[in-house]
This record gives structure tokens, C-alpha cells and sequence, in this order.
């Protein structure tokens, strides 16, 4: 071996600690593009609330049908809160009424809803940021809400909205809601004792006051 130079030992050592710079390169380059550096997104004030129920605040199923004719036009919207459960379906744009089903509710039901709407990601959101209006227009466009009462400059009690997220029906439509979709609708559906019957009365209204327009439309009601 000739003085100064590097002993097989010695060159062992160089190529490992070559490997182990090159590795940590790829690892910082894969943590960087993939994002494992960036911190977990702060949760919106919907799921605030949602982790924290109280009697000062609901929670809101919203669904449009699909984009037609006034005469055949409907919409469904179910609300919750710690006193009361709600489904009303309308007719129209203007939302004349078909059925309003109300009842009572209590604060420790609520809580369990609550608590199981968060699960499902009932107030998860995707970040995408797109207009909501006329999307799905063969189908049903449906909105998640989360409010609370306020007082407003007279002293009175109104909703106001904290948070609202949609989605469609429609495949690749999914809005800015990326929550357990099946889920959250039967969660909401299971509020109300024969919520389904209601919903399905309200498409035989629409069906047989609309018969004239033709005879196999759908209204969209079904898909619900």
C-alpha cells in the first residue's frame, strides 16, 4: 500500500457515506413534491362546531332535482337541531310546498348525530374552489350545512350560515365536499321515521300532477 492513499476499509466507508447522502436526497425530494412537510389543514369552523354541539346551532341536508321544468322541479331539505327535526319537499322553483314533516328533538340525540356526521366527514372539504350553480343539471346537486343562531341588529334570532359544502350525483362532479356521501344522506335519512315514504310521496305529487308533460320522466326523487 503506498502512503496516502485510501485503504479498502477506507473506500468502503466513502461509498456508504455517498449512498447515504444520495438517499437523503431522494427522501427530501419525494417529502418536498409529495408534500409530507406541509401541515395538516386547521379544521373550518363548521367542524368547530360539529365537535362541540350545542342547542345554538344545526346542521342541514339540502338537495335541488334536476335542472327542468317548473311543473316537474323539486327540492328536498332536511334540518336537525338539538329541539327540532326536519324534512320539507317543495314543487317548483318558487318552492311551493308538498309536505312538511316536523318533531321534536333533544340535546343528547342531537350530540350523537353530531358526533356521527363527523365521522362520516360531513364537514370534510377537498379545497377546490368552483361554482356550484347549475352543475349536475340532469341530477341532484346536493349541499351539507352547518349554522348557528345569532342575534341581529333588531335583537332577534336568525340562522346564519358557518359553513357549506357540495356535491352532485353526477360521476366526476364531487364539489368541494370529500366526505362519506352515502353516509351522511343516510345518517340525515334515518332523523325522520319513513323519510324515504315522504320523499317518495312527493314524487308521486310531482308524477301524477305533471302526467300530461310525458309519461316516463324522472324526477330525480328515486335517486335519493
Amino acid at each position: 500500500m503506498r502512503r496516502g492513499q485510501p485503504t479498502n476499509l477506507g473506500r468502503a466507508m466513502l461509498v456508504i457515506i455517498a449512498l447515504l447522502v444520495v438517499i437523503g436526497g431522494v427522501v427530501w425530494v419525494g417529502r418536498t413534491l409529495l408534500g409530507g412537510d406541509v401541515k395538516p389543514t386547521e379544521a373550518n369552523a363548521g367542524q368547530k362546531l360539529l365537535d362541540e354541539p350545542t342547542d345554538m346551532m344545526g346542521v342541514r341536508m339540502s338537495v335541488r332535482g334536476p335542472v327542468n321544468a317548473n311543473e316537474i322541479h323539486y327540492s328536498i331539505i332536511m334540518t336537525i337541531t338539538a329541539s327540532e327535526r326536519r324534512l320539507t319537499t317543495y314543487r317548483g322553483y318558487n318552492g311551493s310546498i308538498i309536505h312538511d314533516e316536523r318533531l321534536d328533538n333533544n340535546m343528547a340525540a342531537f350530540r350523537d348525530l353530531a358526533a356521527a356526521l363527523s365521522r362520516a366527514g360531513f364537514m370534510h372539504e377537498n379545497g377546490r374552489d368552483e361554482p356550484e350553480e347549475g352543475v349536475c343539471a340532469t341530477g341532484q346537486l346536493i349541499y351539507f350545512e352547518v349554522f348557528e343562531y345569532v342575534k341581529n341588529d333588531q335583537d332577534e334570532t336568525v340562522e346564519k350560515s358557518v359553513k357549506k359544502l357540495w356535491t352532485t350525483e353526477c360521476e366526476k362532479i364531487t364539489g368541494n365536499f370529500a366526505g362519506l356521501l352515502i353516509n351522511v344522506v343516510d345518517l340525515f335519512k334515518a332523523q325522520i321515521p319513513n323519510s324515504q315514504a315522504i320523499i317518495d310521496s312527493a314524487k308521486e305529487v310531482v308524477e301524477d300532477e305533471n302526467s300530461i308533460y310525458r309519461d316516463d320522466y324522472d324526477t330525480g326523487l328515486g335517486s335519493f
